[in-house]
Parts: structure tokens; sequence; C-alpha cells
């Protein structure tokens, strides 16, 4: 151990806890001046875009809202998770009346009524609120029974605090905080842009731009729905494990890939989909850290070494930050199934992704079929038997993440399609050229890229998984398009690299005019929405 410095208080003595809350303060301080001003632009502009689109779009036309809100009432008037109630009844007498007097379910999935807007509407819609209902449910909230309870302790914050206890004033509220997590979300796609092809800061900007500007993304950030802080949890275990593979795996960076993933899986089991890739990183990440200790010329360190680790080689460094992610990702999940089991009372894993039951819907489980079900939604059937009378890869993918909103009852005019294909593909074909280009610094980089290739496969897997056990139990269909937003930072990386291809003279450009085309896209899609709600 080495000797305190001069003047140093004793271990244990009375100045000892100060100096380690000014030692936090200073590294949390550090850590906000290590992010460009760039990246703070970009989710400002990705924030300002959330609002909007939360004004925009009517109350409890997001896609469950009125089952997330529910949940949140739940948490914050009972203190309590939901449980399942059968037969399924209504949420809160306040709010199934507010649903009522907003005619939600008349709306919803019926494009050709608009949102109440005249003033004999707006007078139901008081004379609801005026009753002053109970706020108290009988414990159910409906599809968002299951989940993990994570979003929603933090949604029932601005829920307490909201002064009236009018639902459509908690509403607008707690819309407010799932845009802040979008922007959170952009700001983490630029740090992962960063890590992952340093150089080019015009590419950080425009990715991230891409997705600020992503009208799915924008919708749902506009409203009350736990998706929201999964695409944070996914952005971040995604930059925490870009910068392990740029910078080299220590216990702070296997910290912060940790608490991402861990936060994450308590947030939305779906992020599972992301523990094969997350797991297959850091083994790789300890595999490659070279057996020198972590001062020496060539380590990969931007931060004071601990006392525990500063002499010890890098790749015992590397096995800490890897037992510190793993340690970590487990904490959360561990204390959510014990307190799932002694004291909610709920199942081990509600909504969880085990075993299937067949309905009465003609349909029995059989693997065979579910393996060609998962392959079917996402590639070309090739000699399967048909599983889809469409194509869930135009239909559902790339038609519904181009933009399909509401409780997917309306979405752009069909040459909108064809020309997002043309954009596509040459977006595709700029980042292929650039791969191709830089071949030697990708052959190095092989280990990562598949990574995050497992990253895609795992979510593609797990979405097909779901969608297969929900046909058999229950003849429904699963699959949405803003289950796959979760992959948004690999998106922006791709934009990202479509721009390079110009290199420092046109790159600019490029980026310059593809987020010209996002923001004129974001714009026309929230024009539709006006005009689906308010015509």
């Amino acid at each position: 151990m080495s000797a305190a410095a001069p003047g140093a208080p004793a271990f244990g003595g009375a100045a000892s806890a100060p100096r380690r809350r000014s030692g936090v303060s200073a590294a949390l301080a550090g850590a906000v001046r290590a992010v460009p001003a760039a990246a703070w632009a970009c989710a400002i502009v990705a924030l300002a875009n959330g609002l909007a689109w939360s004004l925009i779009v009517p109350p409890f036309q997001v896609p469950d809202e009125n089952a997330h809100y529910a949940y949140v009432q739940q948490v914050a008037e009972r203190g309590t998770l939901p449980h399942e109630v059968q037969p399924e009844g209504p949420v809160s007498p306040r709010e199934d009346a507010v649903l009522a007097s907003l005619l939600t379910f008349g709306i919803t999935g019926h494009r050709g009524n608009p949102a109440p807007f005249t003033q004999l509407q707006q007078d139901v819609i008081d004379a609801e609120v005026r009753k002053n209902l109970s706020a108290r449910g009988d414990g159910d909230a409906l599809t968002a029974t299951g989940n993990p309870p994570v979003y929603y302790v933090l949604q029932a914050v601005p829920y307490k605090l909201t002064p009236s206890g009018k639902v459509l004033d908690k509403l607008a509220v707690m819309r407010w905080l799932s845009a802040l997590m979008g922007a959170a979300t952009v700001l983490l796609v630029f740090m992962f842009l960063r890590e992952l092809l340093p150089g080019t800061r015009w590419a950080w900007t425009t990715g991230a731009l891409m997705v600020a500007f992503q009208p799915l993304f924008g919708f749902i950030s506009g409203g009350v729905n736990n998706d929201n802080l999964l695409y944070t949890m996914a952005a971040g275990v995604l930059f925490g494990i870009a910068r392990a593979f740029r910078r080299g795996l220590t216990p702070r960076r296997g910290l912060v890939i940790g608490a991402f993933l861990g936060v994450g899986l308590v947030t939305k089991l779906t992020l599972i989909a992301f523990v094969p890739a997350t797991a297959v990183a850091l083994v790789l990440l300890v595999w490659r850290a070279p057996s020198r200790s972590r001062g020496e010329p060539g380590s990969a360190a931007d931060e004071a070494p601990s006392p525990e680790s500063a002499d010890l080689p890098a790749r015992d460094v590397a096995r800490r930050g890897a037992f510190v992610a793993a340690a970590v990702a487990l904490a959360p999940v561990a204390l959510y199934l014990l307190l799932n089991h002694f004291v909610w009372n709920r199942v081990a894993v509600p909504g969880g992704v085990g075993g299937v039951a067949s309905g009465t819907t003609g349909h029995t489980f059989s693997l065979r079929e579910e393996i060609s079900h998962v392959w079917q939604l996402w590639l070309p059937r090739l000699w399967m038997r048909p599983q889809f009378t469409y194509s869930p890869l135009w239909e559902t993918w790339f038609r519904g993440f181009v933009g399909r909103f509401g409780w997917l009852d309306y979405d752009f005019p069909g040459w909108v399609y064809q020309v997002a294909r043309v954009i596509t593909l040459t977006v595709v074909a700029f980042a292929f050229a650039e791969l191709v280009r830089r071949r030697d610094a990708l052959r190095r980089r092989a280990g990562e890229l598949a990574v995050y290739v497992l990253a895609v496969a795992g979510l593609c897997a797990e979405i097909g998984i779901q969608s297969y056990r929900e046909l058999v139990s229950t003849g429904g269909v699963f699959e949405q398009p803003r289950y796959v937003l979760s992959l948004l930072p690999l998106y922006a990386a791709l934009v990202a690299l479509a721009t390079r291809v110009g290199g420092r003279r046109l790159g600019p450009a490029i980026g310059a005019a593809l987020v010209v085309l996002a923001i004129g896209h974001d714009l026309y899609a929230q024009a539709i929405t006006i005009a689906r709600y308010y015509a």
C-alpha cells in the first residue's frame, strides 16, 4: 500500500467522507465536461422534437399509453406494482372516465375519426374531470401489467409532482420525461459514434441528428411508453462496449456496461436480446488485453488507475472489468426477481420468455415452425412453408420504420416509401463502399463488428420468438416497428459510414443533405399526424 500524501487524513479520519463526496462530484463534473458541445446540441434537438410530438399527438394515442399510465398510477397511488386481474377489468374510474370522454377507442384504429377539438367536446371532458373520481383502480394495468417497474417508478415522480389531479395534466408532464429520455438516447448515440468512428466529427453529428429527427422515434418519445427508457439503456450498452473496445476494458468501463444492461433488463425484458452480444464482447475484451501493466506505452488508459489495479497487467484489469460488468448487470435483475417473489407476489418473470401454451387458435407449438417463423419474419422464406401472407421485411419493418403511427392506424402515402427505399439503398451502398475502402481496419476490428451483428441477431430472434408464441397462444400479431428502435445506434453508424465515403471534402455535404431529408421526413410525419387527428 502506498503511503498517504502529506497532510492527508488517516484512513477513517473525520475528513474522509467530504473527500469522497468531492471525488464523486469531480468525477461527475469530468464526465459532463467530456461530452462535446455538439452532443449536447443534438440532445437538445431531440428533446425539442419529442416535446413537439407530445403536443401534436392527442392523449392516449401512443400505443398502449392508457396501460402505461395505469401502471404509473398504480405505483404512485398505491405504492405497489400492478397484478393480473381475471377477467381483465377497467383501470381507475378517473382514467376510464377521461378515456371515454376523449372517445379514445372510437379514434384508435379508425382512421376517419378525428380527436375531440370542438368546444362541445371540451365541455364533456371538463365535466368528467369535475367529478373528481377515484384514481385507484383494481390493480390491473392491462398490457403493461407484466413489465418490470423502473420506467414507471421514474414516471411516478412527475405524476406526484404535478399539482393538478387531472389525468391530462399528469399525462402531459409524464410525456415531458419521456422526451427527456429520448434526448438522453440521442446523446448516447453521439457518444457511441465518437468511439466507433474517431476522427470524423461531422459523422457523429450527422448520425445523432438522423436519430433525433427519425419520425417513429420522435412519436414514441412524445408519449408515455417504457420503450423510451429501453432505447436509452440499449444505446448506453452499445456506447459502453464501443468505448471499451477503443480504450480497453477497466472496472470503471465495466461498471458502465453492466449498469446500462442491468437497468435495461428491469426496464423491459426485451433487452435480454443484448445479453449474448455483451457476454461475447467481455470475453473478447479480456482475451485481447495485453499482458502488460496499464501504465506502459500503448495501454488504453484515459482515466487514473485505482490503487488496487495500478500495477496489474492489463489482462487482469480487463478480467476485473468483466467481473464488475457481470455483477452490476445481475444485481438489479436478482433484486427484481426477489422482490417479485417475496414482496409483490408476482410470477418470477412476468410476461417473460418462458414456455408457451397452445390456445384455441388452431395453432400448436412446433420448434421447427418457430424457427421458420423467426426466419421469415426478417428474411426471404426460401424453401420454407409460408408463415406470412405478406413480406414482413417490407410491410412491418421497412414501412414501419419509415413511418406508421398512432395505434398503427395511419401512415404516409405510398410514394414516400418508394422514395425512402431509393435513399436507403443509396445510403447502404455508400456505407458498404466505405467498409470496402477501410477493409484493413475492418479486419482488425472484426471481433467488435461481430458483437454488433450478434446484438442485431439477438434482437431479431427475441422478437421473432415472442411473435410466434403470441400467434400460438392468442392468434394475435406481436411485432411492431418500434421494437427495432433499440438498434438506433447501429442505424446512426450506418448513416455515419455513408457520409465518410465522401472524405473530408464531400462527407460533410453528404451528411448535411441527409439531415435536411430527415428534417423534411419528420415535418411531413407531423403534418400527416395533425391531418389525421384534427382535419
